[in-house]
This record gives C-alpha cells, structure tokens and sequence, in this order.
C-alpha cells in the first residue's frame, strides 16, 4: 500500500513538473510586445475595387500593445508605399496553447477608405514574427515578414 501510494505521488510529482504553462498564468507565450514593421505585396480578388491597380506594395506597423496570458491585443497600422495617410485596424487575438509561438489575430478596421476585416495567423521565430492575411470578405491577402522596430537585428 505504501509502495502505492509513493508512485501516486511521484507520478502526481513529475506531472506537476512536466505539465504546460496554463493560458492564465500567461507563461510560456512570446513576449511581443511592441511596434513591428514590415513591407509586402498585397493580392485583390477581381471584385475587389482595387483589384485593377495590381499588386500594391504595402508597409505596415502592428503594435502588440498588451498580452493578458494567451490573448493579445493589437493595433494595426497599413500604407500603400508612397501614401501619407495611414489606415488603423485594431485587432484580438491569440496563441495557440499547443504550440506558443503560433498566433492567430482578429482584425477589424476603424479608419480610413479601405478598411477591412480579416485573420492574421502567424507565428513567432528567431525574433521575427511571420504573418499571412485573408480579408475573405474584400478578398485581400498577403504574407509579410515583421521584425521589431528598434531591435538590433
């Protein structure tokens, strides 16, 4: 019975080591918060009323602004390379709890003639966060490499 109750116990021991960061004790998630940029091409469906301009070549900042254990909240800014004004799309998200370096962002926009509101998924590697986009509805989409503005890189 004691030789029991002490593999219950060592087993009960190892899982408490072994088990993964829950969500709400927000460890085990990237800690990206900041300003990231990028540069990229961007696709329009045919019904699309940018789509006969071709591929534009777009900038981007997307500013992790908090991380509440798994979830993240995030403001997106976007240009046309060459255009002054930006268009500012905010956006929920979060990581997966199987794999922590893959995200997936909700984005809806808030300003400007071309907003649209589509899915980021992404994941965070070596410093970089990797996205692709889809704007089902405006049959937008792109992928796009960011690195962290100010990072040494």
């Amino acid at each position: 019975m004691l030789r029991t109750l002490a593999r219950s116990l060592a087993a009960i021991l190892v899982l408490a080591v072994a088990a993964p960061a829950s969500a709400d004790e927000g460890e085990g998630f990237p800690q990206i918060v900041g300003t990231w940029t990028g540069t990229y091409l961007v696709a329009f469906a045919k019904s699309n009323p940018n789509h006969e301009k071709g591929l534009l070549r777009t900038e981007m900042e997307l500013e992790i602004t908090k991380l509440d254990g798994n979830l993240i909240t995030a403001t997106n800014r976007w240009r046309r390379i060459g255009d002054s004004e930006w268009i500012v799309e905010e956006a929920m998200g979060t990581f997966s709890l199987d794999d922590p370096t893959r995200f997936v962002l909700a984005e809806a926009g808030i300003s400007g003639d071309d907003v649209s509101s589509g899915i980021f998924n992404g994941v965070y590697l070596d410093d970089v966060l990797l996205i692709t986009y889809a704007g089902p509805g405006t049959g937008v989409a792109f992928a796009a490499q960011l690195v962290k503005k100010g990072a040494d890189k």
